[in-house]
């Protein structure tokens, strides 16, 4: 297993001979190698990869040497990952692993397959305990990899370029997921970078400038998109509205800080949005220092593209890691306004769109799957940790304003008065077999079952009252919505019911 490979040296076996082929290293040196009916061991298969997820080199050239495909490759990583998983060797809630195990963990997490908050999860470990693993890992593969020590010049130019805006913590993130000292991770400085315009087919991407200061962060993103292969790593930050209120000086001051925050909010949050002053806004700032939250950074990345790997906050910065999984969505008119249109499922599956206050960031409608796998759903029903959400968009859900435009769809005769949620297809997805079928039947309503029928808004109680509602609804087709409603009147005003 792995813990018997810590003393191969892959490279040196490359530059000494074994298998026969012509092969181009990183170095632009060619070498011989031999590889003709090659017979892999699982031994084998697993050194390839490691050596594949350690971004040592290109993986193309890792593949070339070894006399296989790259669509070998990911079959032999999706079976490694695989078995570990049916083995069932990932005891929840414990942290002293195996090499094997911990190896494992952190190649699936390199993969990209699966975010790093939901292997936590899984795993029942800390983020930071993922993270020393990853440390583990570079160290077995680098103390014998001749890569490493023949790109030291290169190392040492990008890790100056790195701790000149940043420092060694961050450096030593980074490296977790890319190697800095390989010729293919291309880092840039800004966004109008020569280096970035210039590169094609790049392994990964390190950017060091805020996404707050870049004018068109869209633009900006489908660029570097189109600049990475396929499964590219992309690094980049922000700066989160949380942050820059602790680094503000003026947050001391209680009185003065909330007027200054609203003013600011106002001016750079939505100026920017309003359409006849957002060419104004955009002149005079040129797009710097705008403000952002989590959930506006990490949606934009999605829509543009990428699968979000791991995200960390480092001195006041959140740094993240993406991956290049397909095309941009090329939203043109992405909803920032207050009046959000929401793609919900209707009767008989058909998309219809659902009008709600905004009570979410904007963007967020694109981190609904990520947010549902690394933290599941709560007691209340809703995703677990959902950090899309304000403070005030919690205060408005809970007394149903931001549904009162629902009423509109109630003329238009998309939703019903009283009946089933209207829900997103990601959340469809998780419901029983058996309660899609029901579900599809009936148009769904504005007053959901579970406040008629006063129970918790948790997942297994709002399913419960939804099945006893459709059961009843398809016995007493006419009466049984009339029913719900006066009950449900009676819970709110009365028992004063309020929403999940």
């Amino acid at each position: 297993m792995i813990t018997k490979l810590q003393n191969f040296n892959f490279f040196d076996e490359i530059l000494s001979g074994g298998y026969y082929r012509s092969y181009m290293n990183p170095l632009g040196n060619t070498v011989e190698k031999k590889h003709a009916n090659k017979q892999f061991s699982e031994e084998d298969k697993i050194r390839i990869v490691i050596d594949g997820q350690s971004n040592l080199a290109p993986l193309e050239e890792i593949c070339a040497h070894e006399g296989i495909s790259i669509e070998t490759f990911y079959q032999w990583t999706n079976q490694y990952l695989s078995e570990f998983v049916q083995d069932g060797t990932q005891a929840a809630g414990v942290e002293v692993r195996k090499d094997e195990d911990k190896f494992r963990i952190v190649i699936e997490g390199k993969s990209g397959q699966t975010s790093i908050a939901e292997i936590c999860r899984r795993e029942g470990i800390s983020h930071d305990i993922f993270l020393k693993w990853c440390e583990e890992f570079l160290f077995v593969r680098n103390k014998s990899s001749i890569l490493y020590k023949l790109n030291s010049p290169l190392y040492k130019e990008n890790f100056e370029l790195i701790t000149s805006k940043s420092s060694l913590e961050v450096v030593k993130y980074f490296e977790n997921y890319v190697d800095i000292s390989s010729i293919r991770s291309l880092i840039v400085s800004n966004s109008d970078s020569l280096k970035l315009d210039n590169a094609k087919n790049a392994g990964n991407i390190i950017s060091l400038q805020k996404l707050n200061d870049i004018r068109y962060i869209n633009k900006y993103l489908e660029k570097v998109n189109s600049k990475l292969q396929n499964e590219g790593v992309f690094i980049g930050c922000l700066e989160t509205f949380a942050a820059r209120k602790d680094r503000m000086k003026i947050a001391k001051l209680a009185i003065l800080s909330n007027i200054y925050f609203v003013f600011e909010f106002l001016v750079k949050r939505v100026l920017p949005k309003v359409s006849f002053t957002k060419k104004y806004y955009f002149d005079i700032t040129k797009g710097n220092d705008r403000l952002l939250s989590k959930a506006e950074g990490l949606g934009r990345l999605v829509s543009c593209g990428f699968n979000i790997m791991d995200y960390k906050t480092i001195d006041g910065i959140l740094y993240f890691v993406v991956k290049k999984i397909r095309e941009p969505y090329y939203d043109s008119s992405p909803s920032y306004g207050p009046l959000y249109k929401m793609p919900r499922l209707g009767k008989n599956g058909k998309i219809i769109g659902v009008y709600k206050l905004r009570t979410m960031h904007p963007y967020s409608e694109y981190l609904q799957d990520y947010i549902v796998k690394a933290n599941g759903y709560g007691k209340s029903g809703k995703p677990e940790g959902d950090f899309r959400i304000p403070a005030w968009g919690k205060f408005m859900r809970r007394i149903w304003l931001d549904e009162l435009p629902q009423l509109y769809n109630f003329l238009k005769g998309d939703l019903k008065l009283v009946g089933i949620r209207p829900v997103s297809e990601r959340y469809f997805q998780d419901i029983p077999k058996e309660m899609q079928k029901l579900r599809l039947t009936q148009k769904p309503g504005c007053i959901p079952p579970y406040v008629s029928l006063n129970r918790e808004g948790n997942v297994m109680s709002v399913l419960q009252a939804e099945r006893e509602y459709l059961e009843e609804k398809i016995r007493n087709p006419y009466t049984t919505d009339t029913k719900y409603f006066f009950k449900a009147l009676y819970n709110i005003i009365v028992k004063r019911k309020r929403s999940a």
